[in-house]
């Protein structure tokens, strides 16, 4: 019997420090308190300044933190998806996304920190608030099932501002806006880790 607890309670723990798509969403309060090193983004190869396309996944490394953020826009127009993942998993992930010798494809670009995104670079974050759908919603009258396993946008807050990060119908978009409209914000809930 004693046994058996301590073989559930291992395993809770190794799925704890593991899953990085908790259905809680509790990963994302690893992050708070965090300073931001470096931020990767997958683009259009040639000329990503002037690509109508938005960038579609976004790589964020910590100081002094073993895991990396990902941030994948682009699956379905309206969601994007949110992982913690271990930081030696980082150079594999940045490769598989490197593809600068193909034409018309994509590569990864390290934003910068005169760049929108790169305002966070070398910033604590201070806390995340971020949105996920509801169980159930109703749009035009029809019911409608949440995915609580996707997230509807993320603002990142440091210092004595924030970026939202959120699906810009072609890829990521970022907003530093205060008032941005996010679409359909009667369909999912917010919160917020700090």
């Amino acid at each position: 019997m004693i046994f058996a607890t301590n073989l559930i309670q291992k395993t809770l723990a190794l799925i704890k420090k593991t899953n990085t798509k908790l259905k809680s969403n509790n990963f994302i309060n690893q992050i708070v308190g965090k300073t931001v090193d470096k931020i990767y983004q997958v683009d259009f190869n040639e000329n990503k300044d002037n690509d109508d396309y938005l960038p579609w996944t976004f790589f964020i490394t910590f100081s002094e933190f073993d895991m990396f953020m990902e941030i994948e826009g682009d699956f379905d127009g309206d969601h994007i998806k949110i992982n913690l993942n271990q930081l030696s998993e980082l150079k594999q992930r940045l490769e598989k996304n490197e593809l600068r010798n193909e034409s018309d494809l994509w590569q990864v670009y390290e934003v910068k920190e005169n760049e929108n995104l790169g305002e966070l670079i070398n910033k604590p974050i201070l806390k995340c608030e971020y949105g996920i759908e509801k169980d159930e919603f109703t749009i035009n009258e029809n019911k409608i099932k949440g995915q609580k396993e996707v997230f509807t946008f993320i603002r990142f807050y440091y210092e004595k501002s924030f970026l939202t990060i959120f699906e810009g119908g072609c890829g990521l978009s970022v907003s530093e806006a205060q008032n941005i409209k996010l679409n359909f914000e009667e369909t999912f809930d917010k919160y917020l880790a700090e």
